[in-house]
């Protein structure tokens, strides 16, 4: 997919410097009319907003969505750590740390409105305008769930801003507004869905409707906005039509860069060698200085200093049962380290050896069915269905063991923790714990020091950064930070 790489050159192009408090950055002369002037204009740009969303997520996905689950810890034999990556873990961020930072959503969310807004004046086909909505709309939806549920109140900007001359002083709106927001986006986007396509790069009908079950599931229990988004939830999976099939028999496969975007993919993150490469994987792998000769990109893959790694508590649950056939792929190890000693890394997304040199071109994984099946747990779970709840883990749980009834115990506490457990051993690496973790309220099991402090206002949210408080006035520090 070079050629989304030079659709990100040409929007680039649009976007020479820093402007105000959101990091949108324009360039005076531009217009939607200059840019967009052919239906293929309006889904170049449809595929370059992704390779935002991509560049958006590539690294940080990892920081808002899994590091804070109390289970990820210092690489390099437990030393590495630099004061931003510590903080995450222990959620003691301040204004300073560097993943705090959500200019790049924004300047994804300004490439939607443009989207949109293009797509509304336009004189082009139906089928042409329903793309750019539907997709529009689609990303735009996600940028705010994901800033809604890390930062909680946001500014909220729904106009395409393409001069410096635009107001851009935008104060953060309630939470409660910015997930209303994402409900009518994806309201907007359902209304042209049948446009959307199946290219697993960008989102699908499926993709879609996983979207609206993450929202939902999140708006039920951690919002409490009642039953009807968890009936919408429910809705939503639905139209799955769910079955067995659906998940790879061999679980490496997901994950294989040689054999992209199967079955189980709904959608994913394209990357590809020369064109984008690497993310939060590259320091999770090891620096060839601490690997015996022999193994360097043959049992130990090898990129740079490895600043990550699951802690020993995770380890034990990845590897308690030896049947599963997740814990290779998700954790390898052995005494291939300088000295023999036991090294170990996560194991998800370590790319291939292409001439020699070890190339990061795993897609990365936004959703699978393997998910839809444990948010189907989840949404049963809640309606009392207990059993019901069970199923679903044990399609998911016999894949993994290789035995069709796994999970027996249909106490209510014992199908959350199966649930939960079962998305810690399948998603470990995928950047969705923390939100599975909270939505659960197990996030306190997992992690001692959210646990400790659990009555600090917004504990669960992060901070925004000095540097956007410094250039809008009318932004104010997230309450509790």
């Amino acid at each position: 997919m070079k050629k989304i790489a030079l659709i990100l050159l040409s929007i680039t192009f649009l976007l020479t410097s820093c402007h105000k408090d959101l990091d949108i950055v324009q360039n005076n002369q531009l217009s939607a009319n200059n840019m967009w002037k052919t239906e293929a204009d309006v889904r170049s740009a449809v595929f370059g907003a992704y390779v935002y969303v991509r560049n958006s997520l590539k690294t940080n996905i990892m920081y808002w969505g899994e590091y804070r689950n109390g289970l990820w810890g210092p690489g390099t034999f437990g030393t590495l750590h630099d004061a931003h990556m510590s903080s995450t873990v222990s959620s003691t961020m301040n204004a300073t740390n560097s993943y705090a930072s959500w200019t790049n959503l924004y300047t994804t969310i300004n490439q939607a409105n443009l989207i949109i807004r293009a797509a509304q004046e336009m004189d082009i086909s139906q089928e042409a305008k329903g793309f750019a909505l539907s997709h529009g709309h689609f990303i735009r939806a996600y940028m705010y769930f994901l800033i809604g549920r890390t930062w909680g109140d946001a500014p909220l900007a729904l106009e395409g801003f393409e001069s410096t001359e635009q107001d851009m002083y935008l104060s953060r709106a309630p939470q409660a507004e910015v997930f209303a927001q994402v409900e009518a986006d994806l309201a907007a986007a359902q209304a042209h869905v049948s446009h959307m396509g199946t290219n697993k790069a960008i989102a699908t009908a499926a993709a879609l409707a996983m979207m609206q079950a993450d929202f939902g599931l999140w708006m039920y229990r951690v919002q409490e906005a009642g039953d009807s988004y968890l009936a919408a939830a429910e809705s939503a999976i639905a139209t799955l039509a769910l079955s067995p099939d659906r998940l790879e028999t061999n679980f490496a496969k997901i994950f294989d860069p040689a054999a992209k975007k199967g079955k189980e993919i709904i959608w994913a993150l394209h990357q590809e060698q020369g064109e984008s490469e690497g993310g939060f994987m590259r320091p999770q792998l090891w620096n060839s200085s601490y690997i015996l000769p022999a193994h360097r990109n043959t049992s130990v893959p090898i990129i740079e200093n490895q600043w990550w790694v699951y802690t020993d508590v995770y380890i034990d649950l990845i590897q308690e049962n030896a049947s599963d056939q997740r814990s290779a792929v998700t954790y390898a190890h052995g005494p291939y380290g300088t000295g023999n000693q036991e090294v170990g890394w996560a194991n998800k997304y370590v790319g291939r050896v292409i001439s020699g040199t070890r190339v990061l071109d795993d897609d990365i994984v936004m959703y699978r069915y393997a998910q839809a099946y444990l948010l189907d747990a989840e949404i049963k779970y809640y309606r009392s269905n207990y059993s019901g709840a069970l199923a679903s883990v044990n399609v998911v749980a016999n894949r993994a063991y290789g035995q069709a009834n796994h999970y027996t115990d249909t106490a209510p506490a014992a199908v959350l923790q199966a649930l939960v457990t079962e998305n810690l051993k399948e998603f470990a690496s995928e950047g969705n714990t923390w939100w599975t973790l909270i939505r659960t309220d197990k996030v306190w099991d997992y992690n001692p020091s959210v646990a400790s402090q659990r009555n600090k206002t917004n504990i669960l949210l992060w901070p925004i950064t000095q540097s956007a408080i410094n250039r809008n006035r009318n932004l104010t520090q997230t309450v509790g930070w």
